[in-house]
């Protein structure tokens, strides 16, 4: 069992990955306990597939997945965990496979061509919702977000806190569905709602 565990340690991980940014992508948990974890969990990996080089299987297949997944993640972390595992996979597979090699040549000259002018894109994307962004504290424990985009449309997030100490770690479920702009002033208008900034402040 444990020699199939360490065979198959990559695709196990790969699963992992994919459940958690996936089945769980509404699971928000932020922190310092939480930047902790994952930071080490980075650097764990990246230690365990270096010491396991020889004896883990489907490298091949875990640098294309790796490749193709990293766009689900949730957060930075996710996406650094998976750039760090590709390069890995693809740094300690380099001179034991011919595939390997065609694949790095592959995904350098893809990154090279695509990857800048999408993480601009992302950036600006990212930086623009922000800046859009209207948050509000409405009734009970239902934080709902607002945001334009471009068809006229708003984004509600319901906030369900689960655990929250400081700024220590910081655990809630979020459900996001897109309504009009008519539903989204109408709910305000009929709920009791506060912008988040002037609760914050009120701290």
């Amino acid at each position: 069992m444990k020699k199939y565990l360490v065979n198959y340690y990559i695709l196990i991980v790969i699963l992992l990955f994919l459940t958690y940014n996936t089945l769980f992508r509404n699971l928000i948990i932020s922190g310092i306990l939480y930047h902790i974890f994952m930071i080490m969990l980075v650097i764990s990996n990246v230690i365990m597939l270096c010491k396991l080089k020889n004896e883990i299987k489907c490298k091949n297949i875990a640098i294309i997945v790796f490749f193709l997944i990293w766009i689900v993640s949730k957060d930075i972390y996710g996406i650094i965990f998976a750039i760090s595992s590709m390069t890995t996979l693809i740094s300690i597979g380099f001179m034991e496979s011919t595939l390997i090699k065609v694949l790095s040549i592959f995904i350098a000259m893809i990154v090279s061509i695509i990857a800048l002018p999408l993480l601009s894109l992302f950036v600006i994307t990212f930086i623009l919702s922000k800046e859009n962004a209207t948050h509000y504290s409405c009734t009970g424990k239902e934080i709902y977000s607002y945001s334009m985009n471009p068809i006229d449309k708003v984004h509600i997030s319901n906030y369900y806190e689960i655990l929250s100490i400081d700024d220590i770690i910081y655990i809630s479920y979020e459900e996001q569905y897109e309504v009009s702009k008519e539903e989204y002033i109408n709910y305000l208008n009929t709920h009791k709602c506060r912008l988040v900034d002037d609760v914050d402040e009120s701290k």
